[in-house]
């Protein structure tokens, strides 16, 4: 019968306790006997110091190295048992123990491929083993049991490395959902006003709560347009304004609601360009849990304001028009009778309107007005001139109704 030398395996030094369940141990000793049972217990300690040294990411202190030797151990004893059965390799000969510490790992968000890295280094080692014990053995076992050991215990690798892929990929989808979920949850508990654990749900969220937040929303102009698209743009917004990371929560099927943070208090100037296809807008700057809610509502505000013309949208931009919108109908009777035939729908009185409000809010400058209309001196001259008419009046000295009437009629009805 092949493999029989296995029986004959004993653990050299060691002292280490099993890591394995009762119930893998248990099988393992009624199946190959104590002996290979404490060769395996010894071998597993040495394959995760392996694999840890290789791959760092593994590693993480005590209890990473026991989840992970955990794994290692029952690996070791499920190709033990399953050499010396002559078992052929499955995926479902992959122990609990390893499919319980790759959970793990995804949870610790060590990536699929270092993940299956370990898996190759693991059973590299534990081949190099098994060689080693053959080599003690004489003719004619030597030969056509290396041959044989070499043969199936690869065949064993790709059996779990294909399970731990599987089962990788399946937890990493519950572990994201019932992540997101949970994120999504205290956020709307945040923004209702609601009282949280703050330390606590900033674990949750990833995203330290007492903090200078920023709140932002990231829309796309297509209904289709894939999340991760929404959702590298909010990373790139939060770099562009010198942010210390970007909280993300999918909103709907087009919009990402982000906040990024300062530890200290900052006036961030947003100098970015926003893609051809998505739209921009920002909240105004507070701090702490009412302040990531404030922000974040002074964006939604400022995201009514964006339309085909308009991808970028700041808080600070239109909050007048936001004060003034919420009056609705009352609000365009006061610009109705404010304005008068300067409310037309045209778009030369619109541009009217436009140089007007410039205008009067540089100071009645008509200098510094041309240049943020881009335009000259004298064509500012001729516009506010022209207002004029069309209002039946000079500018009056009480410009408070005049601008606000002028706020009025930015907003959409």
């Amino acid at each position: 019968m092949p493999y029989q030398w296995l029986l004959g395996l004993r653990a050299e030094g060691g002292g280490h306790a099993p890591a394995a369940s009762p119930v893998t141990l248990a099988f393992a000793r009624e199946t190959i006997g104590e002996g290979p049972t404490g060769w395996a217990v010894e071998t597993a300690v040495w394959m995760t110091q392996e694999v840890i040294r290789q791959v760092p990411a593994y590693g993480g202190g005590r209890t990473s190295f026991e989840t992970l030797r955990r794994s290692v151990e029952a690996s070791v004893l499920a190709a033990l048992v399953g050499l010396l059965l002559d078992v052929r390799p499955s995926p479902e000969m992959v122990p609990v123990e390893a499919v319980e510490g790759n959970a793990e790992l995804v949870r610790r968000g060590v990536p699929l491929d270092l993940v299956l890295r370990g898996v190759r280094i693991g059973h590299a080692c534990l081949h190099q083993r098994f060689m080693d014990a053959i080599d003690a053995q004489g003719e004619p076992v030597r030969p056509a049991e290396s041959h044989r050991v070499s043969e199936l215990l690869f065949s064993y690798a790709d059996a779990h490395a294909s399970r731990m892929a599987e089962e990788y990929i399946a937890e990493r989808d519950r572990w994201q959902a019932s992540t997101e979920a949970a994120r999504r949850r205290i956020v709307e508990d945040v923004l209702a006003g609601r009282r949280i654990d703050q330390e606590a749900a900033s674990r949750t969220l990833g995203y330290e709560l007492a903090r200078h937040h920023l709140a932002f929303v990231v829309a796309a102009d297509e209904l289709d347009t894939p999340a991760e698209v929404l959702r590298r743009f909010a990373a790139e917004v939060s770099r562009s304004v010198g942010g210390q990371g970007v909280l993300t929560v999918q909103a709907g099927p087009s919009d990402v609601w982000a906040w990024t943070a300062w530890p200290a208090p900052a006036a961030p100037a947003l100098e970015i360009r926003v893609p051809e296809g998505l739209r921009l807008a920002v909240g105004p700057p507070a701090y702490g849990v009412a302040g990531f809610r404030r922000s974040h509502l002074g964006a939604r505000e400022a995201q009514g304001f964006l339309g085909e013309d308009v991808r970028l949208c700041r808080y600070a931009d239109i909050r007048v028009r936001s004060l003034l919108a919420a009056r609705g109908e009352p609000a365009r009777w006061f610009a109705e009778e404010t304005l008068g035939a300067l409310l037309g729908g045209d778009r030369r009185t619109a541009e009217l309107r436009e140089t007007l409000r410039v205008y009067l809010a540089a100071g009645r400058s008509p200098q510094r007005a041309a240049e943020l209309l881009h335009v000259s001196r004298n064509t500012v001259s001729y516009r506010i001139k022209r207002a004029e008419e069309l209002l039946g009046h000079a500018l009056p000295d009480d410009l408070l109704d005049l601008r606000l009437a002028l706020e009025i009629a930015r907003t959409p009805p």
